[in-house]
Parts: C-alpha cells; structure tokens; sequence
C-alpha cells in the first residue's frame, strides 16, 4: 500500500513539473486547421450514440462510418471503472462542424474561429472553454447564449441529471426565477445566460444549454484536475468573451477575476479605491449610495434588487456613484470605444453614461427595456 501511495504520488509530480495537460473527457474544441483530428475521449456511464453533423455515427470494426461511408479511424468503445470510454478520430476536421455524443459536443473549428450561427443554434464562442479543470475550487462561472427567433424558442439548461432553467418565450416556466435571468441581445435575436454553479459533493460536472433536442452546447468541469485542455491556448488568443451587438462583434478580453463585494444596508455609504482592471460586484438595497472611485480600464458590474434605479457616471480613473431610487426600464448612453453589458433584475432602471476607455458590463433579464 505504502509503495502505491509513494507511485500515485510521484505520478502526480511528474505531471505536474512537466506540464501534462489534464485529461479530456467531455466537451472541447478541435482548432487544427488540417488534416484529421486528434483523439477524442469521452467518458459516460453508458453507451451512448454518436452524432456527427446532426448523421448517426456507427462504429464497426474500429471505424466510424456515416451512411455507410467511413468519417474515422480508429473509433472505439472501452469498459472503464466509471462506465464506458468512447474514443473517436475524425479523418477529416474541415469537413465537418461539430461531434455530438450524449451531454458532450466537440465543435471542429479551425483557429477556434467558429461560423456564423443561424437561427436555433447555439453561440459556443460565449461558453469558451468548454472543458474546466477547476480542482482548488469551489464554483464556476459560466455563460451559454443562442441565437433565436424572438416570437418563439424553447431553451432548456441542465446539468447531467436535471433540468435547472426551463423558458419558452421569455417566461421562465421552470427554475429558480433570480436565477434563471436571461438577456436578450442584438435586437432580440440573441439569448445569453450567465450563472455562478457549486461544487457540491461530485467530482464531475457538465451543465447543457439546449435550444433544439440536437441542437446544445456544454461545459464540462473537472473539480479533481488542474491545468488547461490543449484548445485553452489557442482559443483564448481569439476571443474569451463574445458580444455580439447589432451590425457587428465586440470582443472583449476580461480583466483578471478579482472581485470586491460591497453589501450595503439601509441609508449606508460606503467608498471602495479599486486597483486597475479589477472586477467589482456590488449589491445594494433600495434607498442606499455606493461610491467606488476605479482605476482606469475598470470593469464595473453591479447587481440591482426589483424596483430600483442605479444612475452611474464615469469618468476616466476618477469616481462612479450609483443612486438609488424607484423606477423601471434602463436607458444606456455611451461614448465611442465603449462596451455596455449589464445584469438586472426584471422591473429595475439603469442610466449608464460612459466615457471614452471604459467598460461597463450589464445584463438584463426578461422585462427589462433598455435603450442602445
């Protein structure tokens, strides 16, 4: 037993001083330009089928085939302690878009540049990375969005078990209502989603953003491994974070995860001095005032109650005060340079002026009018 231990231990050492990258067995992206993909690995407690471009993949004799036409070799499924591993090479990664198999979805995208979605399908370029190995830590912050027809969708978000978020239409009909907010973007066409998930007592986790029954994308999470999935470096070149506004992209590479809480109460003040590029999250009850003076290139989000007006003004380096006070829609100004992305309860008002060189990140729930 002391040998074993000694083994696992210099196992782990080894991986650690020279970098191995973590193993991979659930969602990921395929960035290579050419040629066919590596091997893919995923792990299920059983067999599960395999979609390739929305066609039925059948593996015989150690090869994928598609209508009876060979897509990949070797293709294979193991026995393992937890279920079943199934590994799949696609011989050709232009050809095709994206691997399904269960809660798992590979996108083949070379240079992590994605095409242009159409109506019902998902965004992956919001939800990067698609596999999180996050041992240390005890939440996860993730984003899923997609594009849709505003007279009529269906999402579902779910974890391997459950669903979590159910709406249709821009009514929740299932799920805790502070929790399953929604933003609607790009003149109502878009849909983005943004929640704060726990490790609780799993090892594993993978959480499913589901627009159409073939049509989903995931983020799996790892709470036992370290380290990047080999598509991290890549696609963190290209962008980290999408937003996509009306005639074209804003891309937005955010600031390190440094966060300040400030919870006020009834008729308090208080000032916080923020470092540069640090993120800020403030929650404020009704009839309070915050002043935050930031650095330059300040990424200020703020969490309002129902029913509240937050007015914030910036100038570069100096202050933000925010006012609160009864009232409902949210009107954002803001100078050239500037993005505006929010998070709001349904019913509260916020006036955002920005000025040049600042950031200003938002997003609104159903029920929120916000003028552009």
């Amino acid at each position: 037993r002391a040998i074993m231990l000694c083994v696992l231990f210099l196992l782990s050492l080894f991986r650690a001083t020279c970098g191995v990258a973590p193993l991979s067995w659930g969602s990921s992206v395929v960035t290579a330009t050419h040629g066919p993909s590596p091997i893919l690995h995923f792990e299920t407690q059983h067999k599960e089928n395999v979609w390739l471009d929305g066609e039925r993949v059948k593996i015989i004799n150690d090869a994928c085939y598609v209508k009876e036409v060979e897509v990949g070799r070797p293709c294979y499924i193991t026995k393992i302690s937890t279920g079943v591993a199934t590994k799949i090479k696609i011989s050709s990664v232009t050809k095709h878009k994206a691997l399904m198999l269960h809660e798992y979805c590979t996108f083949f995208a070379p240079h992590c540049v994605f095409p242009k979605p159409t109506v019902g399908e998902c965004i992956p370029e919001a939800s990067l990375p698609l596999s999180r190995f996050m041992k240390g830590f005890n939440e996860v912050n993730l984003t899923f969005a997609a594009l849709i027809d505003p007279r009529s969708y269906h999402l579902l978000l779910e974890d391997s078990t459950d669903i979590i978020c159910e709406w249709k239409n821009t009514n929740i009909v299932y799920g805790n209502r502070s929790f399953c907010q929604l933003t609607l973007q790009n003149n109502k066409t878009e849909v983005w989603f943004n929640g704060q998930f726990y490790k609780e007592n799993k090892m594993r986790n993978t959480y499913i953003f589901r627009n159409e029954i073939y049509n989903f994308i995931s983020i799996s999470v790892d709470w036992m491994q370290t380290g990047n999935a080999p598509e991290d470096e890549i696609c963190s070149r290209v962008k980290t974070a999408t937003l996509l506004t009306q005639g074209g992209k804003k891309e937005i590479m955010p600031p390190p995860i440094i966060k300040t809480s400030t919870l006020l109460t009834q008729g308090g003040k208080k000032e916080t001095m923020l470092s540069s590029r640090v993120t800020t999250d403030t929650m404020l009850t009704k009839g309070e005032t915050t002043e935050t003076m930031p650095s330059p290139g300040v990424t200020t989000e703020t969490l309002l109650t129902q029913g509240e007006k937050s007015e914030i003004m910036h100038s570069p380096g100096g202050k933000t005060e925010t006012i609160l006070s009864p009232g409902v829609t949210a009107d954002t100004m803001f100078t050239q340079g500037e993005t505006s992305e929010t998070t709001h309860s349904p019913g509260v008002k916020t006036d955002t002026m920005l000025t040049q060189g600042e950031t200003s990140e938002t997003t609104h729930s159903p029920g929120v009018k916000t003028d552009t």
